[in-house]
């Protein structure tokens, strides 16, 4: 899916004045009046790929209250706050729901851009994260029982033997089982087996 803006503020010439300009950068834009107009629209939001430009203070649901259930309602999407009537304490907030960035209107232009710009290069870059994990534990799911206590045993730095001995098997049926392994996994050496799937086991 391709990135898209997505612009929620409810004075309209803000909306106006800022899908123009995202345009003149190439990036489609959809905008909305209000919170519960854009989660109307977007049921699913994990499936949604860009970023959010977010009013704080608006009629009906504020921003800020989207912000800090955005986690939860499953999207990963960089969020941008926007206020008119900024307050140390209100950016706080912003940043500690885990806000992008936050902007004090009126919203410079060159600013806007460049924020916008790192938003959607943050969630490409995570999306392709996610996407490379995804990956790497479908390749393990693709493992034997036996496979993967050998992988454990190599994780812990165990020789041919220290891993037959342990497992009552012979060396010859550990190097088949190591070899096996390492073709599932699509990795040719110990040093890439540790390097990329590591870190995956210890966080799993």
């Amino acid at each position: 899916m391709a990135q898209r803006i997505y612009l929620i503020d409810d004075d309209e010439a803000i909306r106006f004045s800022l899908t123009a300009l995202l345009e003149t950068m190439g990036w489609e834009t959809q905008s909305y009046e209000s919170v519960q107009s854009f989660q109307a629209s977007q049921p699913d939001l994990s499936v949604l790929n860009g970023c959010l430009l977010l009013d704080i203070r608006m009629p009906g649901k504020s921003g800020i209250t989207l912000l800090e259930s955005w986690e939860q309602m499953g999207s990963t999407m960089p969020v941008i706050m926007m206020t008119g009537h900024g307050s140390i304490d209100l950016c706080r907030r912003a940043f500690k729901n885990g806000a992008f960035e936050f902007l004090t209107k009126p919203i410079d232009a060159d600013l806007l851009i460049e924020t916008v710009s790192a938003a959607l290069e943050q969630q490409k870059l995570s999306q392709q994260q996610r996407d490379n994990q995804a990956d790497l534990q479908a390749k393990l799911a693709t493992l034997s029982a036996r496979e993967q206590e050998v992988m454990a045993l190599i994780m812990q730095g165990k020789s041919n033997k220290e891993m037959a001995r342990f497992l009552d098997l012979s060396p010859r049926t550990v190097e088949a089982h190591r070899a096996s392994l390492f073709a599932r996994l699509e990795i040719n050496s110990l040093a890439k087996l540790i390097k990329i799937y590591g870190g995956l086991k210890s966080t799993t």
